[in-house]
């Protein structure tokens, strides 16, 4: 009896004809069919088809990926020959959808359908993959249902919308997505939350106290006759006075207090956590963490899989992992250090996978790998053993001594606080290293006087919200509910290549462009896909679908009329009204969002004017300071109408570097507004604008000295 068994990957083909010995093995290479791109003919307009690939049933109406052909007859071919199929694409929607269209096609060509089966496994191993085969049903439908319904949704999204877009904004090529709008919204929303902070100042007292010559640091947290609540250093005016008094106290040991805290352990990793954790630890971007976990999945060198399925919302870890768990600790670490322990999903409808992401063997330590594996796959395996092995460790106890100096022992003294922690039992966290600083305090006792060594005065501000990191925003769409697992990595990717945003020093920073598309279609969408609820419930309406609770068609046909009148509205607008995309200042009141939080309107999108001056005598200086731009120096800064006029009046003309966005591939670069090749040079490198650190010191040098050569006449 011959079998055949088909799945999406080359990689994961080659390791499964090793597993499977003489079963032939075949892989889709990904998806082998795709909503058609033809635009609807005369008759189909006129049955009432909405959009390209998506009939008047809101059905789809599917076409072979480019290239895919020859693989599809291969398909076949084998297919006439086996006696049994095993479809066995990646246990989630789209891995559901690949298998459903293999089955379609190969249905379509007579293979009867009892020949057919689904075959799923969250681990590429032998014994896994036989049992899955065992155990092979039908094609699950309510999940193809699910598949079918996410990219009917994101074909028009993508199709309606963002030609709209297009034309709204007078700039071409860009998108809208049901995904990656509302992720960008998150990023613009959180740059507008940075500029209306407005940081209000506050000064720390700190002292340093002795006795018999033992040292230690202490900070004022509490003034005579002032609740600690309300304890507050306003000004250098009240500091010094508070400074003043103190230097004329006595002190003493009020109270010393010791506590013991428990810290436990993390769950096994998700998706979403794996890829937060790579990007603090590792410093590995999403698209960076998913490509080696697809390879870590799928197995090196044609051996079996190194770790479970990595798309998934659960943290839960099944019977026998856990057994392997326990007895890898006990051996490895002693009894002390195992504790049993179980894990549930946080995130509701969890559906992508049965099992957190955990080694397929716990026995495969890190180090006994390590040769073969590159950097970063030996990274990543690494982080995910030790998260799966530290989840089932007993906890780290830590003793905590905060001990009081006071004037006074009633509330008319002068208070200061120091606090020590000192490990008493690591736990887990032999296993997981932490940033935290261990120390222990002076032998006090209370009561004791003390001297007051040092006093020292500090002026600090409150800070605001940060930017995004990639991990944060994948933190907030989790939590939110924006995407689902599968999706994470790839909207971060997406709107980083469109432009909309720059990871600069590994903060997620808004772009203009990005606020322009975001600003439009929260305007016009504010009720609809731009709204984080209904994007939520979007996301639940599709799993109750692929749970089978909800009808497709219904849901995709109410989304689509839900997306008519905003439609209308953007077009109307876009008829009516007449701006400039270059112009900062019919754009300053555009689409009212200088009413916003940030009240900053919209900059320019395209030729975008800059704060670097483009000069031979004074080559890419700031012009807000008049000096070479510093690690203060924010990026992306965009020259006001006021400086360019400035500007244009004190050089004799606008020399101030544009950022142009290239047609083709939508980059940005650095031209000068003379554009003259005879006499400057077209485009340097965007980091000069859009980086930090080293990368912008690069860019910059390089900028000054192009901008230094003999042919570089354009500029004063």
């Amino acid at each position: 009896m011959s079998d055949l068994v088909i799945v999406e990957s080359p990689t994961k083909a080659k390791t499964l004809t090793k597993i499977l010995g003489g079963t032939k093995v075949l892989s889709t290479k990904g998806h082998i069919m795709e909503l058609s791109k033809d635009y609807p003919t005369k008759e189909q307009r006129g049955e009432g088809w909405p959009i390209n690939g998506v009939d008047q049933d809101f059905n789809p109406d599917w076409k072979p990926v480019y290239g895919s052909v020859k693989i599809i007859n291969e398909i076949k071919k084998e297919a006439k020959k086996a006696d049994q199929i095993y479809l066995a694409s990646d246990p989630d929607r789209e891995g559901e959808g690949i298998s459903y269209h293999v089955l379609q096609i190969l249905l379509e060509s007579g293979i009867p359908e009892e020949k057919i089966k689904r075959s799923t496994f969250h681990e590429v191993t032998e014994t896994a993959v036989k049992k899955s085969m065992e155990d092979a049903d039908k094609v699950n439908m309510p999940m193809v249902d699910a598949f079918i319904a996410r990219r009917v949704l994101d074909r028009l999204v993508g199709f309606i919308v963002s030609k709209k877009l297009n034309s709204f904004l007078r700039l071409a090529p860009l998108s809208a997505g049901r995904v990656q709008s509302p992720t960008l919204g998150l990023v613009t929303d959180r740059e507008d939350e940075i500029n209306a902070f407005i940081p209000e100042e506050f000064w720390n007292i700190n002292a340093a106290f002795s006795l018999n010559s033992k040292k230690y640091d202490a900070q004022l947290f509490k003034l005579p006759g002032i609740s600690e609540k309300d304890f507050k250093i306003n000004n250098e005016t009240e500091a010094k006075d508070i400074e003043e008094k103190i230097k004329t106290e006595k002190f003493s040991i009020e109270s010393i207090k010791v506590t013991n805290r428990s810290s436990k352990p993390s769950a096994p990793y998700t998706t979403s956590s794996l890829q937060q954790d790579a990007s603090t630890r590792l410093s590995m971007s999403p698209t960076n963490t998913m490509r080696n976990a697809q390879e870590l999945f799928e197995g090196i060198d044609e051996q079996e899989g190194l770790i479970t399925y990595m798309r998934t919302d659960s943290p839960t870890l099944s019977n026998q992992a856990m057994k392997d768990i326990e007895k890898q600790i006990i051996n490895s670490y002693g009894d002390k250090y195992f504790e049993k322990r179980t894990y549930t999903a946080k995130v509701a409808n969890a559906q992508e996978a049965h099992e957190a992401i955990r080694p397929t063997s716990i026995s495969r330590t890190p180090e006994s790998m390590q040769n073969s594996l590159n950097e970063y796959q030996y990274k990543l395996y690494q982080l995910i053993w030790n998260r799966t092995v530290a989840s089932q460790m007993t906890n780290s106890l830590t003793e905590k001594t905060t001990l009081i100096t006071s004037s006074s022992n009633g509330e008319d003294g002068h208070k200061f606080k120091s606090e020590a922690d000192k490990l008493v039992f690591d736990g887990f966290k032999k296993l997981i290293k932490s940033n935290e600083k261990y120390d222990e305090l002076t032998d006090l006792t209370e009561n004791q006087a003390v001297d007051l060594e040092e006093i020292e005065k500090e002026q600090k501000f409150t800070r605001g919200p940060g930017r995004y990191s990639q991990a944060s925003l994948i933190k907030k769409m989790e939590e939110i509910g924006i995407g689902r697992p599968s999706t994470y990595a790839s909207t971060i990717s997406l709107i980083t290549n469109r432009t909309y945003v720059f990871n600069i020093n590994r903060a997620v920073w808004g772009s203009p462009l990005g606020y322009a598309v975001s600003g439009s279609l929260s305007y016009f969408f504010h009720d609809n896909f731009m709204n984080y609820d209904f994007t939520k419930k979007m996301e639940d309406d599709l799993d109750k679908i692929s749970n089978g609770g909800l009808d497709r068609q219904k849901f995709t046909k109410d989304f689509y009329e839900s997306l008519l009148n905003p439609v209308e509205s953007m077009v109307k607008k876009s008829n009516e009204d007449d701006w400039n995309p270059y112009d900062t200042d019919t754009l300053s009141t555009f689409l009212d969002l200088s009413s916003s939080s940030s009240s900053r309107g919209m900059h320019p999108y395209n030729l975008i004017p800059t704060t670097i001056l483009c000069s031979k005598k004074n080559p890419a200086i700031n012009i807000r300071t008049g000096q070479d731009f510093t690690e203060n120096d924010l990026p992306i800064s965009v020259a006001t109408s006021d400086e360019i006029r400035r500007e244009t009046d004190k050089n004799n003309g606008d020399h101030l570097m544009r950022a142009v966005r290239r047609k083709k591939d939508g980059k940005y670069f650095l031209a000068c507004p003379n554009q003259d090749p005879e006499r400057c040079p077209i485009s340097y490198d965007i980091d000069a604008w859009a980086g930090r650190g080293r990368r912008r010191e690069r860019a910059l040098a390089k900028l000054k000295e192009e901008m230094a050569k003999p042919n570089h006449n354009c500029c004063p």
